[in-house]
Formats: C-alpha cells, structure tokens, sequence
C-alpha cells in the first residue's frame, strides 16, 4: 500500500525476513539433528524448502544491491557501511549456493553422508549470514530510515519484493513472513497488500502452509502468528494445565568446558535468551561460584520485570544452576524457579541439556494471571531450545577459523513432563 506521507521509511520489514530467515535455519538444524532422520516425505519437504529458502535469499540480496546506491546519493557518510554490506553480500552468496547443493543432493540421497553434509553447509552459512543480518539491522537500516522517506521505500519494496512475483509466490512468502510473529509485526507484514486481496491470501493459503510445515518440521511445531485472538485463546487453554518442570537437549561440537564459560557467564545471557536481555552480578561471594548472586533482567512484549537469582551447582565443564529467589515482601516473586545446564562429553563434542523445575509456584490467582499475559511461560522448552540454539551458533562463530569442523544439532524433548492444574 502506497503513500506519499514524508515520514521516514518504515523498515520493520526488514527485520522481519531476517527472523523468518533466523528462524527457519534453526528449525532445519533440529530436524536434521533428530535422533531418528527425517523420513522419504520430511527429507524431500526439507530439501525442497532450503532450495526455495536459498533462492528467497539470493534475492533479498540483490534487492538491497539495488537500494543501495540510492543510499549512497542521499547519504555520503554511508559509503563505508554500504561497501561492507556489498562485499558481505558477495562472500555470503557462495555459502549460499552450498546449501542450495546439498538440499539438491540431499533430495534425492538419504544417507548419512548427504544429511552431514547438508547441515555442515547451513552451519557454515549461519557462521557468514547472522553477523551481517545483525550489522544491517542495528546499523545500516536506520541510515536507510533517514535517508528514505516512507513513500521512497514502500516503492522499492513494491518494484523489487511485491511486483515480480505472482499471487501463489507473495501467499506463501507471506505465511512463511507472519510465522509465529507478535500482533505487531502480523500487521506489518499483511498491510503490504489491498485488503480483499489481503482475505484471500490469508485464509486460501492458511492450512497449505501448516500442512507443509508439519511435513518438514513435525506436527508439533508452532507456526501459527501470536496475535491477539490467538493469544486470548492460548492463554484459556493455558490456565488448565501448566507444566512446572521440562528439559531439552541439544549436541554442540565444542568442549564441555569452553560451553561451560559461556554458560556460567551470566552477563552474557542476553546475547542467547528470548527474554533475558540483561544479568549483573551482586555483591556476595565471587561471581560463578556456589551461592553467588545476579539480577536478571526481563521483557516479554510490553512487560518488563527482573529477578534475583543465586547461583546453586557451579563444576565447571560438568554443571551449572541456579534458581530464582523468593521475595517475602513482594507477593509476585514468591515462586521460584530452579534452571540447570549438566554437559556431557559426546562424540567430537557436548551433549547439552538445559532443563528447569518450578520449585514453588505463584499464588493461584497471579498463576492464572501469568498464564493469561504471558501464556508461553505455561511451557518453557521452546524459549530453552531457543537458547540453546543461540549457544552453538555462538560456539560456532568462536571456532569458524580456528580449524573446527562443521557439526550438527541433535534435538530431544524430555518426556512425560509433569503437570499443574488449575
């Protein structure tokens, strides 16, 4: 939709795609990481998904080769920036082309040789694409903001993104886009097209995209957008069940000990948590060690709040735990929460298990509150594999290098989690 307000350009878009990017490449490495490989059916919709993913990519890239000398004529301190983001673009698109290879080859080969080297291939394409998705969002894209007016760049992403593509291309791109995104950016994203053909796009393609998305990532994969008439009916069925204690685990190539530090630093939790942007260190016995403490601090949405937390297993390369702190005086932290990372030596790396057990729950009434405004605490293992996810990208980024092989990710769920009723 088109309009000739000079504001700035709007470029939450962007964002957006590169989530959807971020997203879609984790759930191909726990896929291809399952303890049991992907049948004929999943191993083909893979495959056949990395292919499309890849070529989606290839142009996004030349779409923004495009944008960028309009930038460069409006802003002439962006000339460095905009070089950086052209030679990235250059040493990302061979990776790109490997993974695009390997989904080709993996297509029609099922051995373990094909799937190996499929994963190696994306991992090698995380370690090149995720710093430059990140420098782009928190440096290139305001340039772009305040060079741009929002007229200017609705008309690029109309002739580059919207135009050359069909209806079919634009339905499927756009569920793949508001795939478990907040209200927010759901609206963003449908806006982009009239609203009657907006209906028809969102309801004709809805269970196309689900079923296809069940075949490649399983069943029990959330791909539904969060928005508000789904969050209202999540959280009714929340407040009659909720779990108070689970697990996942996840294969690293890395030392127990090297993932260890990574994990013991708590300052560094906000570079891997969904919620937990910020932890500090209080005054106490030294950081990392047996009954130290931090503050951790939070935000879901709109919703802000921090926790103290002290530190209750530290071996290193072995354990580490902690758990929330009781408050007497404050009524909402009266919970508490014990969260454990146990690593243990795998193969040519780390068997990593993140896991947490609610060791006293909130009041009757906050739980029901809780499980109303913030419905995904009702069960935490997808924001922990999120996590853990976000670490072997990290230990992958601090080995891309230094001589370390490719790897993968081997996913598994604990079972028979316990439950609360309420």
């Amino acid at each position: 939709m088109k309009t000739d307000s000079p504001a700035p350009a709007d470029v939450r878009i962007n964002g957006i795609v590169h989530d959807a990017l971020r997203r879609d490449l984790t759930r191909t490495m726990t896929a291809l990481g399952s303890p049991q490989p992907p049948n004929d059916a999943r191993r083909v919709a893979i495959a056949d998904h990395l292919v499309w993913m890849t070529g989606f990519l290839h142009m996004h890239h030349g779409a923004e080769d495009e944008l960028w000398p309009l930038i460069r004529q409006r802003n002439q301190d962006a000339g460095v920036l905009l070089d950086r983001m052209a030679a990235d673009h250059a040493r990302i698109s061979p990776a790109i082309d490997r993974v695009a290879a390997a989904a080709t080859n993996y297509r029609v080969n099922a051995s373990p040789e094909a799937l190996e080297a499929l994963a190696s291939s994306v991992v090698a394409l995380e370690v090149e694409l995720l710093p430059h998705l990140r420098r782009e969002e928190d440096e290139m894209m305001p340039i772009v903001a305040r060079s741009l007016t929002r007229a200017e760049w609705e008309e690029w992403d109309r002739a580059t993104n919207i135009a050359p593509k069909s209806r079919h291309e634009l339905a499927l791109e756009g569920h793949w886009l508001i795939d478990n995104v907040n209200q927010e950016r759901y609206d963003v994203v449908v806006h982009l097209v009239p609203a009657a053909l907006r209906f028809v796009l969102l309801h004709a393609y809805a269970r196309p995209y689900r079923r296809a998305c069940a075949t490649r990532w399983g069943p029990d994969v959330d791909v539904a957008p969060h928005t508000k008439r789904r969050r209202a009916t999540a959280a009714r069925r929340a407040g009659r069940s909720f779990r108070t204690e689970g697990a996942v685990s996840l294969h690293i190539d890395a030392a127990p000990r090297v993932l260890y530090d990574i994990i013991a630093d708590v300052t560094r939790t906000g570079e891997r948590s969904p919620e937990c942007h910020t932890c500090t260190w209080l005054p106490g016995p030294p950081p990392g060690t047996v009954g130290a403490r931090f503050r951790g601090h939070n935000k879901a949405r709109h919703l802000r709040w921090s926790r103290g937390c002290e530190v209750v297993a530290a071996v290193p390369g072995a354990e580490f735990a902690f758990r929330t702190v009781p408050e007497r005086v404050d009524p909402t932290r009266r919970d508490s929460t014990t969260w454990s990372y146990t690593l243990t030596p795998e193969r040519r790396g780390t068997l990593v298990t993140h896991s947490y057990r609610i060791t006293a729950l909130p009041a009757r009434p906050l739980l029901w509150l809780y499980c109303r405004i913030m419905p995904q605490h009702t069960d935490m293992r997808p924001q922990m594999l999120q996590n853990l996810e976000a670490l072997r990208r990290e230990a992958a980024l601090g080995f891309v290098g230094g001589g370390s092989s490719g790897h993968r990710g081997r996913v598994t769920v604990s079972p028979r989690p316990h439950r609360f009723s309420t």
